[in-house]
């Protein structure tokens, strides 16, 4: 039997909701997906979540597919579009919890000393990153764009990218240490108001 004669058999078999099918790819490209995956982000649990949920989307879509190449294709450019939204969304949160920071802190309160100290923590985390990785980090919180930084600081973007992808996974690694602090800060003001 030829590799292609194996391969459509394959493809019929998992297009018709065959467990076995489905476990072979998993087998096949869980490792080189988590592999890829933790090169974009740097984080062992949230690449075994990304590419967790892609093998379920695959599943969900199985029928979608005529080759194997096509799987694996959806594969790695779903995991790489995945792990930049996850990088994406953490420049956010921290930029919108700086911006939440700075809006709020002209206040003279028990709100504005939490801030405050809140803001210390964040600046704190910041200032213990590596130096290059935190001045990136520094001008990513002020809004600044990849390209900007880069033009600021003179090195290339993808530098830029590289220690955004650090800072995040170091403040990603401080602020879930600090979490029940960050708990107890926002419900303070979820019930405070």
């Amino acid at each position: 039997m030829t590799d292609l004669t194996k391969d459509n058999l394959f493809i019929k078999r998992f297009n018709a909701g065959e467990q076995h099918a489905f476990k072979e790819l998993f087998h096949r490209y869980y490792k080189p997906l988590c592999s890829y995956v933790y090169a974009i982000i740097k984080d062992v649990e949230a690449t075994d979540d990304i590419v967790q949920d892609l093998f379920l989307v695959l599943w969900n879509r199985k029928a979608d597919f005529d080759h194997i190449n096509r799987i694996a294709s959806f594969l790695f450019i779903s995991a790489r579009h995945a792990s930049f939204n996850l990088l994406d969304h953490e420049e956010v949160k921290l930029r919108k919890m700086s911006e939440y920071l700075s809006e709020y802190h002209s206040e003279e309160t028990e709100e504005h000393l939490l801030i405050e100290e809140f803001d210390h923590m964040l600046n704190r985390w910041v200032e213990s990153l590596p130096t290059e990785c935190g001045k990136i980090m520094k001008l990513t919180l002020a809004g600044k764009k990849n390209k900007e930084i880069a033009d600021e600081l003179a090195i290339s973007v993808q530098t830029v990218k590289n220690q955004k992808v650090k800072g995040f996974k170091i403040l990603r690694t401080l602020y879930r240490q600090d979490y029940l602090l960050i708990i107890l800060f926002i419900n303070l003001f979820k019930y405070s108001g």
